[in-house]
């Protein structure tokens, strides 16, 4: 089945924020280290109403991605601060997040941006390394992952090619 991307609907909020959650608890395993009370405290504004209110703030441009359900989602602000961007457990490594990304930074490039930023947590710093992104601290890396705490990372836009 074709994987397609487009804006989500606000009556959609429940499924995104399902998406998001399991995301940080199943996936984000290097950054809270199944701690329950970092995993709530990541947690705590990532409710259905709270998600409701993001996807309906027009400084946010939202996506979700999918086959047959919403299995990833991700927002960036108009100028070029990616929020979030999260992918369901079942979809891991099939794409989903590459093509969220890339829908992501053709909203930012739309809306004006000249560069897209993003704090990655260790889970994606590889993903996001991988993808073009770069260190914006002098920071060494092995301080960066020593420290446990999130690396900014930027790049540059270009006229992404998203199909």
């Amino acid at each position: 089945m074709r994987l397609w991307i487009r804006p989500p609907k606000v009556s959609e909020a429940r499924p995104v924020s399902r998406v998001v959650r399991r995301s940080i608890v199943e996936l984000c395993e290097e950054d809270h280290g199944g701690d329950v009370h970092r995993i709530a405290e990541w947690l705590a504004n990532k409710s259905p109403q709270q998600v409701a209110r993001w996807i309906a703030d027009s400084e946010q441009l939202w996506s979700v991605a999918g086959r047959e359900v919403i299995e990833g989602a991700g927002a960036v602000r108009r100028d070029g601060r990616v929020l979030l961007l999260y992918v369901d457990p079942a979809a891991r490594f099939s794409g989903v997040s590459r093509a969220l990304l890339e829908q992501l930074e053709l909203d930012a490039f739309q809306a004006g941006a000249t560069r897209i930023s993003l704090q990655s947590t260790r889970t994606a710093r590889r993903f996001y390394l991988e993808a073009g992104y770069v260190p914006v601290a002098a920071d060494s890396d092995e301080l960066v992952k020593s420290m446990g705490r999130m690396t900014e990372l930027t790049r540059k836009t270009k006229k992404p090619t998203v199909g």
